[in-house]
């Protein structure tokens, strides 16, 4: 009688344990957990984050500011980087990376040292990787800030000897865009433990944006006279595959993604969509996108996301549409939205 007394309480006891379990993993992480939030790069005192919630019917702008008693970003936000439950948001107007939790949006910490117009950064092995562009009249004072993602100081910069853009991180080195506002025309790989440049592998034209599959990266290059091309690289041995060649009015193509099997970007308001084995891409869009000012562009969970900053002075917008270019909901963003990312 005691043994089958003893017994069922602790079966209560370990069903409650479990219960208890159960909620605790289904608690939500934050009021933005679930949504996009669209990085407005505002002026060169205020940028802001907009969050958009996967009921697509939320929405709540300046989310930094109301979670944190008005605080300001900085000037000129250019983008965001995860880390886990972190997001490390990139203000180069105030050369200053605000650390926040990505799900409450309140603020961890600020890192405002050893940055000079920051831009991207990456993530390995716990430190993250930030590209600066430094002084706009040089190409080749441009470094890469390499931050401890335990105590958030700088444990070192590292001279990249050319532009230092978009970023991405693959079989523990870092390919660098050397290309911003059309000077630059290669990519460098380097070495995150001591900075010491492995290769540079020519583009001829200057990388806009890069986007990885598998073991190759896709590496978008344009020009403000001459038609677009997206170079490949194996990302195994680092060298230059193929050349995918774009239509002859597609100059200046900008925001290369990849999203369903499919390379995407855009030129001006229109959408391109091409197979990743393409070898050349015509000069037909998917679809023209309601944008007046197409500045931020995301392929995504199988939907595409563009945001319009219009005439650069007042509130954007944001579209997201199907993959086949079927627009499926708008709305209002703050100052010059640039990007999107996702929780």
């Amino acid at each position: 009688m005691k043994l089958t007394k003893l017994f069922f309480t602790l079966l209560a006891g370990s069903l409650f344990l479990v219960s208890c379990d159960d909620t605790d993993s289904a608690a939500p992480l934050g009021a933005y957990e679930n949504g996009i939030l669209v990085v407005n790069e505002g002026n060169g005192t205020a940028g802001s984050v907009t969050f958009f919630g996967d009921d697509m019917a939320t929405v709540q702008q300046n989310v930094y500011g109301a979670e944190n008693g008005g605080d300001g970003l900085g000037g000129y936000v250019q983008s965001i980087f995860f880390n886990g439950d972190e997001a490390f948001i990139i203000s180069n107007g105030s050369n200053k990376i605000t650390v926040v939790n990505r799900y409450t949006f309140k603020v961890i910490d600020k890192i405002d040292s050893n940055l000079s117009v920051p831009r991207y950064g990456v993530v390995l092995d716990g430190k993250a990787y930030v590209t600066n562009l430094a002084t706009f009249g040089s190409l080749t004072d441009d470094f890469v800030t390499v931050i401890n993602l335990d105590t958030y100081e700088v444990e070192n910069t590292f001279p990249v000897n050319a532009i230092a853009d978009k970023i991405v991180e693959e079989n523990g080195r870092l390919y660098i865009g050397n290309g911003n506002y059309g000077d630059g025309h290669s990519v460098t790989v380097m070495n995150p433990e001591n900075g010491a440049v492995i290769t540079t592998l020519e583009t001829t034209l200057s990388p806009t944006s890069m986007a990885k599959d598998g073991n190759v990266l896709y590496v978008l290059c344009s020009s403000y006279q001459d038609p677009s091309r997206i170079v490949k690289i194996n990302l195994e041995n680092n060298q230059v595959i193929g050349t995918i060649a774009l239509g002859d009015a597609l100059v200046n193509a900008q925001n290369l993604d990849i999203e369903g099997g499919k390379l995407f970007f855009t030129v001006n308001s229109d959408v391109f969509a091409a197979p990743l084995d393409a070898l050349t891409i015509g000069n037909t869009p998917l679809f023209t996108s309601e944008a007046v000012t197409l500045y931020g562009f995301s392929a995504e969970n199988n939907h595409i996301y563009v945001s319009d900053a219009k005439n650069f002075a007042s509130d954007g917008e944001a579209f997201i549409y199907a993959l086949d270019g079927t627009l499926q909901q708008q709305f209002t963003v703050g100052l010059i939205p640039n990007g999107f990312y996702f929780n």
